[in-house]
């Protein structure tokens, strides 16, 4: 009788190929979120968007952000993409917060707005920092 060989086998004995599937996947997970952020993000170019669009914008990357978190919390990375999986978690956090930051835009009154609104600006920026330190994980350890 034989038994059926797990799939995970293979990602033990192959480390590399293991680094490789789970690198695919998490940029897959990773441009999800970055699609939803760069419809946040024009709004940028446009402070005085409407109140009734800033929240579908915002619930938009939020959603992402949960999808990513629970993908990281499921599937942990293989030996040697430990980092890159650190920053992809700081990533959906940071934009979480943009998206809070900018959500809260509906709430703040005159004084307080430009105050949020580089707040979410900056949480932008970090978010991206985390993204780029991810990518520059991958190219050490994949290749891509």
């Amino acid at each position: 009788m034989t038994w059926p060989v797990p799939s995970d086998v293979t990602e033990i004995d192959n480390p590399e190929m293991a680094q490789r599937r789970w690198a695919q996947d998490a940029r897959y997970q990773l441009r999800v979120l970055t699609e939803a952020v760069a419809q946040l993000r024009g709004s940028l170019e446009t402070p005085a968007t409407p109140a009734t669009q800033r929240e579908p914008l915002a619930a938009a990357v939020t959603d992402a952000c949960a999808v990513l978190t629970q993908w990281l919390q499921s599937t942990r990375a293989p030996r040697g993409l430990r980092k890159a999986e650190g920053e992809l978690g700081a990533t959906a956090g940071v934009y979480r917060n943009a998206a809070v930051a900018f959500g809260s835009l509906n709430d703040a009154d005159p004084n307080q707005f430009e105050a949020r609104y580089q707040a979410y600006s900056k949480l932008l920026q970090q978010g991206d920092h985390h993204i780029e330190i991810f990518f520059d994980l991958l190219r050490k350890k994949v290749g891509f």
